[in-house]
C-alpha cells in the first residue's frame, strides 16, 4: 500500500494480511508496490517474524507517501432537524464527488472530483472494520516489525474525528470480549494478540504516553492537574535529538502488560481532555489529542542463534484526534470557546503550511514545522520516519459542503507527501544504560528472594534450598 519501495516485505505477521493488502492496488491510480505486494517474502523484526534467512534481511531505508481514507458519516439528528441534503456522491472503492457550488461572487458549474487510497461510508460497523483492515493493520504490522507509525484524523468539527478514532472509548469497549469500535481500540486489540508471538525471542517492552495540544501547549493527559492539590501542570518541551528523533521532554510514560492497562490510560486521559458544547457539537474538542505507544523488543540471550535477526527494536504509534476547524457564525463560539476556536485554527493553519511546503512542486526548502507545537510534534509523520495514514472525515450535508470541499483538499495535498522510513534498530547510550540498571534491579530482586527462601527453610531445620547462579546481567543485542 502506497508507494513504498523498501525490499524487504512485511514479515510473518504481516504475511497473514498479504490478500488484504494486495487488494489495495485497485483503483487508487498510484503504484502499489511495498508492503502490501510483497508481504511474506521477507521477515524484519521481533513481533514481526524476526529470524528470516531471506538476503534483504537487514536495516531498511525507504520511501513511502502518505496514505489517505476519506470517511463519511451518515447526517446526523441535527443536520435532520435542518432538513440537510446529502450532496456527498461515494464511487468505491476510492473515489467520490461532491456537486458544483457558488462561492461569494463567483460559481462553478463542474463537479468537484477526488480520488483517494480508499473511501468509506461509515453507516456500520462493517465499514469501521474495513477501514482497519484495509489501512490500519498493514501500519501495525510495520510498527511491530520496528517501524514508526502514525494515524491521524483531520476534518470540521462535528465530522466525525473522535468517533472513528475511537479517542471516548470505555475501558469496557477497549478490554472486553465484543468487537471494538473504532482505530484506537481496535489496534489496542490487534497488538496484544500478536506481541505475544515475538515474547520467545524477544523481551518485549511497551509504554504509553497521552498528551493533548491545547492553546498551542503541550498538557499531559496522564496527570491528574489536582493530584497534588493544585492546578499546576508540568512543563512539557518538544526536543529533537539524533538517536530519538522527535520527542517530548518531561511527559509521563506508563508501562503497561495487558489491553486493561492501555484502556485505563486511555479513559482517564480523555476524563481531563478539554471539551465543550457549541452549535455544531455537543461534546466538541477543544485540543488536539495525541496517543502514543512505545514498543521496545530486545532479543533474548537465550534465543536461537540468528546472526542476521535484530537485537534490538524500538517504534512509535501515533494517534493523533486532531480538534476540528471551526467558523465562529456556525459554531457561534464567544468568549473563552471563541478563543480556542482561533487557536485550533491556527494549529491547523500551521498544519496545513507544513503540507503546502512538503508537496511545492518548486522544491521548496524550508518546511515551516516550528509555527507550531503540533507540527513540531508531528514533523516525524510528515516528511519524517514514519509510515503515515490520513484519515479524513466530512460531514454529508449540503450546508457544510464549502468545509468538506476544504477538507478533501486538504486531504488531496497529504496524499503527495513522501516519508522516508528507516528501521529503528539502534539503542543510544541512554536507553542502553537504562536497561542494564533494569536487568540488574531484576537479578538482586531473584537473588534476595532466594535468599529470603533459603533462610526460611534453615530456620525450620529442613534440608537447604539449593542456590542457582545468577548469571550477571548480558547485553541482548
Amino acid at each position: 500500500m502506497g508507494n513504498c519501495c523498501c525490499k524487504s516485505g512485511a514479515g510473518a505477521v504481516a504475511a497473514s494480511q498479504s490478500d488484504v493488502n494486495g487488494g489495495l492496488s485497485t483503483g487508487t491510480g498510484r503504484n502499489q508496490s511495498g508492503a502490501g505486494s510483497t508481504a511474506g517474502r521477507g521477515k524484519q523484526g521481533g513481533a514481526g517474524g524476526a529470524g528470516s534467512s531471506d538476503p534483504n534481511y537487514g536495516a531498511i531505508e525507504s520511501t513511502s507517501s502518505v496514505k489517505v481514507a476519506v470517511v463519511v458519516r451518515p447526517l446526523i439528528d441535527l443536520e435532520k432537524a435542518k432538513k440537510a441534503q446529502n450532496c456527498v456522491q461515494i464511487e468505491p472503492p476510492n473515489k467520490i464527488k461532491l456537486p458544483p457550488m457558488q462561492f461569494a461572487g463567483s460559481s462553478t458549474t463542474e463537479a468537484y472530483n477526488f480520488d483517494y487510497d480508499r473511501v468509506y461510508k461509515l453507516d456500520s460497523k462493517e465499514e469501521s472494520r474495513r477501514l482497519f483492515v484495509e489501512l490500519v493493520q498493514p501500519l501495525l504490522d510495520r510498527f511491530l516489525m520496528g517501524f514508526n507509525v502514525t494515524v491521524f484524523a483531520y476534518g470540521q468539527t462535528g465530522s466525525g474525528k473522535t468517533y472513528t478514532m475511537g479517542t471516548a472509548a470505555s475501558v469496557k469497549e477497549v478490554s472486553g470480549k465484543g468487537e471494538a469500535t473504532g482505530v484506537i481500540p481496535r489496534c489496542i486489540k490487534s497488538i496484544f494478540a500478536t506481541m505475544q508471538q515475538a515474547r520467545a525471542d524477544y523481551d518485549v517492552n511497551m509504554k504509553v504516553d497521552f498528551v493533548e495540544v491545547y492553546q498551542d501547549q503541550v498538557r499531559d493527559l496522564l496527570i491528574n492537574p489536582n493530584e497534588d492539590g493544585t492546578t499546576r501542570m508540568p512543563a512539557i518541551d518538544v526536543r529533537e535529538s539524533p538517536t530519538q528523533g522527535i520527542f517530548l521532554e518531561g511527559v509521563r510514560e506508563v508501562e503497561v502488560k495487558t489491553e486493561t492497562d492501555i484502556a485505563q490510560l486511555l479513559e482517564a486521559g480523555n476524563g481531563h481532555r478539554a471539551v465543550a458544547a457549541h452549535n455544531l457539537n455537543d461534546a466538541s474538542s477543544r485540543s488536539h489529542a495525541i496517543f502514543t505507544l512505545t514498543l521496545e523488543q530486545r532479543r533474548k540471550p537465550n534465543a536461537p542463534a540468528d546472526g542476521k535477526a535484530p537485537k534490538f527494536l524500538k517504534s512509535k504509534l501515533h494517534l493523533v484526534d486532531l480538534a476540528g476547524s471551526e467558523r465562529a457564525k456556525d459554531t457561534g463560539a464567544t468568549g473563552d470557546q471563541l478563543t480556542e476556536g482561533i487557536n485550533i485554527n491556527k494549529g491547523l493553519l500551521a498544519l496545513g503550511n507544513v503540507i503546502s511546503a512538503l508537496t511545492d512542486r518548486k522544491g521548496r526548502r524550508h518546511i515551516p514545522y516550528r509555527d507550531s507545537k503540533l507540527t513540531r510534534i508531528l514533523q516525524d509523520s510528515l516528511g519524517g520516519n514514519s509510515e503515515t495514514l490520513m484519515v479524513a472525515c466530512v460531514s454529508p450535508a449540503q450546508y457544510n459542503q464549502e468545509q468538506t470541499l476544504s477538507t478533501l483538499r486538504y486531504a488531496s495535498r497529504a496524499r503527495s507527501i513522501q516519508n522516508s522510513l528507516r528501521l529503528n534498530s539502534k539503542m543510544s547510550a541512554e536507553e542502553e544504560v537504562l536497561y542494564l540498571r533494569k536487568v540488574l534491579i531484576e537479578r538482586e530482586s531473584e537473588i534476595a528472594s532466594l535468599k529470603e527462601q533459603l533462610g526460611a527453610s534453615s530456620g525450620k531445620g529442613t534440608a537447604a534450598v539449593k542456590v542457582l547462579a545468577v548469571a550477571p546481567p548480558s547485553k541482548a543485542w
